[in-house]
């Protein structure tokens, strides 16, 4: 059950004050002779294309080690995004994630012409289809996210923020490791890797993860599994130095996973009267589903990345070249129950393929020059295939023209998508006094956009007319193109009164490019496009390190202004996701990470955010009616996450380890109109267990969802009910860790 609000509050608060108290805590322990030998570690990250302490980057990141993603058990973005702030993460079903940055993203790519607001990118090469074509996280240096328009020099342009995934490269000694985890619901994880030098100039590493688990939910008609997993994924990586300075680095990754498909279950939707069709004739168990169609949700990706570095005097040369695949293929039923007691058991069958080449080429500067620059360009080429085929059925009534007309039949959607995008971008920085430092940046970017869409009715009805469940209206075939350019400067001044703190203030844009509708009810509608949106953020933040390196304390305030918001709307009368340009929004807010090592072996972590997100002007597209002044959807008022990390040694050969992490989430709203809402909730992980001092084995028993709290990561509002999708039960088990 949900505390209360003003319990939550005392508890964040007090959570907080713990980790701001640090230094009156730590004070009371001994202190070693050495002070930095338990200084909090300085994390490396590529957050401006160069590598270079976290500290020391005027942008508002949060990162997570190699060491952290497999403690932790991580192998997906939305087990990342509640330990970041500002950072949500809903899903819609296999292919379509929905990822939200202080207010920012996008709710379903059902379009072959649709770009993500948040930027997937892994060893810096874009992935345009989040779902369709994402690797699972294994085997990785780090994961850095980037929060706001990332517009100048982070490979494709982004609107909201970018998620950085960095993988392990090879060793010049032999290195290796594994770990296997079990738990309930027959849960198994093993990961391995083998690392090491082929030659004096030539050195390789090899990864492997294997994911499972038994289903979360159960279909009651067909006695089948939903929600389960079976996912394998391989990664080879060989360096080359081919002399002292050019390097060679090639990647090669292919995945491959199975499910039984995500279980929608209806509950009540509290906004409207009396009850709806279907939660009166279901079970009160959310991990139920009633579906009599088969369901499944099947991927498989791969990708080629090839890096080039130059070092050309005092001048870095890099050329980058990737290609990344990804195919998906879905089924599953809207309401989650049959027909009747649903008035349509429309059932999606999906299907997308995705291919995306990056080619950049960047000269920079040496580092640490006064005067420093570094500039490009950018190519990206994409090809999207998508299809969509709805079949519904009705037990309604009627013939054409009636309700049943728009709820029974069966048509589909065939896209096939083109986008070619460039750019062009450059940054210089220049040291005003020693601690003072001005930088200014800009990128140029057109995207030129074709699509050839087809809209097909596939049902004949027994009066010889053709019926077709909403949208579709007609048959059609349409081929339109179109391009957008686009300019985003950035501005940044950054002062360092001394080598522990950083003050910074920025100016910074973002561009998402335009599109098409992903199912159009008639040509004309299927013709028009949406534009583009643009940000515009003012940030201004402070990182510093205190007590020698003990406690680190990172706060950022923003301010976004949009212009032409791509805003997605569900519309429940015709089961169909319209995207439209809002006129204005708003959003600003601040963000706050507090780290302290209290002791040698205690750890106190806490970070959160306060947003306020609000649509100055927009009017829904469909019904005619103002939003202005609503929140921005799935953007809650405020999210905090506190944490203690235990590493306390035994004796001198043998370490107690334990971690848990509490994160919190306001009540958010799914959509723009402002009804049906998602309460608060708050998630507890951990782990608790043993290992040896030097590194070698590590023997753990770990929770996830540890209280058990049900939430939603999907809602679609339908006929007076809120057809919803649960996040994952509790999971536990045991972990063990070997390193050679």
């Amino acid at each position: 059950m949900n505390k209360p609000l003003s319990t939550r509050l005392r508890l964040g608060v007090a959570s907080i004050a713990i980790a701001a108290g640090l230094p009156a805590v730590a004070s009371a322990q001994e202190v070693p002779t050495n002070e930095q030998s338990y200084a909090i570690e300085e994390v490396t990250v590529t957050a401006r294309r160069r590598q270079e302490a976290m500290q020391d980057v005027p942008l508002a990141v949060s990162a997570m080690g190699a060491e952290e993603l497999r403690t932790q058990l991580i192998t997906d973005i939305s087990q990342v995004a509640s330990q970041v702030p500002s950072f949500t993460f809903q899903t819609q079903n296999a292919l379509e994630s929905e990822m939200f940055i202080r207010g920012v993203g996008s709710v379903r790519l059902n379009s072959a012409t649709a770009d993500p607001s948040i930027g997937t990118f892994l060893d810096e090469i874009y992935i345009g289809r989040r779902g369709a074509a994402t690797p699972p996280i294994f085997d990785l240096e780090r994961i850095e996210v980037l929060r706001g328009p990332q517009g100048t020099i982070f490979g494709k342009n982004v609107v909201g923020g970018a998620i950085n995934m960095i993988t392990a490269k090879p060793t010049q000694e032999f290195d290796a490791g594994a770990s296997l985890a079990i738990g309930n619901y027959s849960s198994l994880l093993a990961e391995g890797f083998v690392s090491g030098p082929i030659s004096d100039k030539v050195s390789a590493r090899i990864a492997i993860n294997h994911e499972q688990h038994d289903g979360y939910a159960h279909n009651v008609v067909r006695d089948e599994e939903m929600e389960d997993l079976e996912s394998t994924a391989i990664r080879g990586t060989l360096l080359w130095d081919i002399s002292d300075t050019m390097r060679l680095t090639l990647t090669a990754d292919a995945s491959k996973s199975d499910s039984g498909g995500s279980a929608r279950h209806a509950v009540d939707d509290p906004n409207a009267p009396g009850f709806g069709f279907i939660t009166p004739n279901i079970s009160d168990d959310p991990r139920t589903n009633y579906s009599p169609y088969e369901q499944y949700a099947n991927r498989e990706t791969s990708g080629l990345t090839a890096r080039f570095e130059w070092d050309i005097g005092n001048l870095s040369l890099i050329y980058l070249a990737g290609l990344r695949n990804g195919e998906g293929n879905i089924r599953w039923t809207q309401a989650g129950v049959g027909s009747p007691p649903s008035i349509t058991d429309s059932t999606l069958t999906q299907y997308e393929d995705y291919t995306g080449l990056t080619q950049e080429l960047r000269l920079q500067s040496d580092p640490e020059q006064r005067f420093r620059w570094s500039t490009g360009v950018y190519y990206l080429k994409e090809d999207v295939k998508r299809q969509s085929r709805n079949t519904a059925n009705s037990f309604l009534p009627g013939g054409p023209g009636s309700t049943r007309d728009t709820l029974d039949g069966d048509n589909r959607y065939i896209a096939s998508s083109e986008t070619t995008s460039y750019g062009v971008f450059g940054e210089i920085e220049y040291d005003i006094m020693p601690n003072l430092t001005l930088a200014v940046g800009g990128r140029y970017t057109t995207d030129d956009k074709s699509l050839d869409s087809r809209a097909e009715i596939l049902s004949l009805g027994p009066d010889g007319d053709l019926y077709s469940p909403a949208p579709l209206l007609e048959e059609y075939h349409i081929t339109p193109s179109q391009d957008w350019s686009e300019f985003t400067p950035r501005v940044a001044l950054e002062w360092k009164p001394n080598d522990d703190i950083l003050v910074y203030g920025a100016y910074s844009t973002g561009y998402k490019g335009g599109g098409w509708q992903g199912a159009a009810p008639d040509a004309a509608a299927a013709n028009k496009a949406y534009d583009p949106e643009t940000a515009t953020s003012w940030e201004l933040g402070l990182k510093a390190d205190w007590l020698n390196g003990r406690l680190r304390t990172n706060l950022a305030l923003f301010r976004t202004d949009f212009e032409d918001l791509q805003v997605e709307l569900l519309d429940d009368v015709s089961m169909t996701l319209i995207v439209a340009n809002a006129a204005d929004a708003l959003i600003q807010g601040a963000e706050f990470e507090v780290k302290g090592r209290v002791t040698p072996w205690l750890t106190l972590s806490a970070s959160g955010s306060l947003i306020d997100a609000e649509y100055q002007e927009y009017t829904d597209p469909l019904r005619g009616i103002s939003y202005d002044g609503h929140r921005i959807q799935r953007t809650p008022e405020y999210q905090y996450t506190v944490a203690a990390d235990v590493d306390y040694p035994i004796n001198d050969k043998l370490s107690f380890i334990a971690s848990a992490n509490y994160s919190y989430q306001d009540q958010m709203y799914w959509g723009p109109e402002n009804t049906n809402r998602e309460d608060g909730y708050g998630q507890l992980n951990g782990r608790i267990g043993v290992a040896s001092q030097d590194g070698r084995w590590s023997l753990t028993l770990w929770g996830r969802n540890i209280t058990d709290e049900l939430y939603r990561i999907s809602v679609i509002p339908f006929a007076g009910d809120e057809v919803s999708l649960f996040g994952a039960p509790r999971t536990f088990g045991v972990r063990l860790g070997v390193r050679y």
